[in-house]
């Protein structure tokens, strides 16, 4: 996501181009996991996200501080608020990651829902021929196969699988440009409708920007 902003600030003249280079070789590189160890804010952690955005944008920034040869806390020529966090605010950019990290997510973990249905399906067949009691309101009701009861499981997790399909047209609905409250306050207008294709237009809510 900060690679992103940077990339969206040059462009729109938000930032300089050379900084928001660095900005982004920076962020590669905490992709990449050379960094991890340098995130220490809990992530279950009360309020708004900002702890962890200006632990991102303080990493970041230092990184990039080293790429341009200057030292550690040399802040005039790579500020983690004024350049990382340019044109964001918490609000927008600690929801975006958020939604980022979840899209990334939901292919792998349809993946282990459709593997669990399948597992369900075979315990189905297993103990069909297995009685018991049926259960309702608390109480004994008409007897039942165990398998049926799997073969259940099995079709209410494809059922959520569809479900978690759809939702990713919401999720990738995304904060950026929002900044403060969703007031769009210290960013361009044209952030809000930025994209790395720029040949192409895209539908975009009022505060928000697609996910690329």
């Amino acid at each position: 996501m900060k690679k992103g902003a940077a990339m969206a600030n040059a462009e729109l003249g938000a930032l300089d181009k050379d900084i928001a280079a660095h900005i982004m070789k920076a962020s590669d590189r905490v992709i990449n996991g050379e960094f991890d160890s340098q995130f220490i804010t809990d992530l279950i952690q009360g309020g708004a996200g900002t702890s962890v955005n200006m632990n991102a944008n303080e990493v970041i920034a230092n990184v990039a501080l080293e790429e341009m040869g200057k030292k550690k806390g040399d802040y005039d020529f790579c500020h983690p608020n004024n350049h990382v966090n340019c044109s964001q605010s918490t609000n927008d950019a600690y929801p975006t990651a958020f939604r980022i990290a979840l899209i990334n997510k939901l292919s792998s973990y349809k993946q282990s829902l459709a593997a669990l249905a399948e597992s369900f399906d075979k315990k189905g067949e297993e103990f069909k021929q297995v009685l018991k009691m049926g259960r309702t309101q608390l109480q004994d009701a008409v007897p039942m196969s165990m398998g049926d009861e799997f073969k259940a499981f099995a079709t209410t997790i494809r059922e959520e699988l569809a479900r978690v399909e759809e939702s990713k047209r919401l999720i990738s609905e995304i904060n950026m440009g929002a900044t403060a409250i969703g007031t769009g306050v210290n960013a361009p207008r044209d952030m809000q409708n930025w994209s790395p294709n720029t040949s192409r237009k895209l539908p975009v809510c009022p505060w928000c920007w697609p996910v690329i």
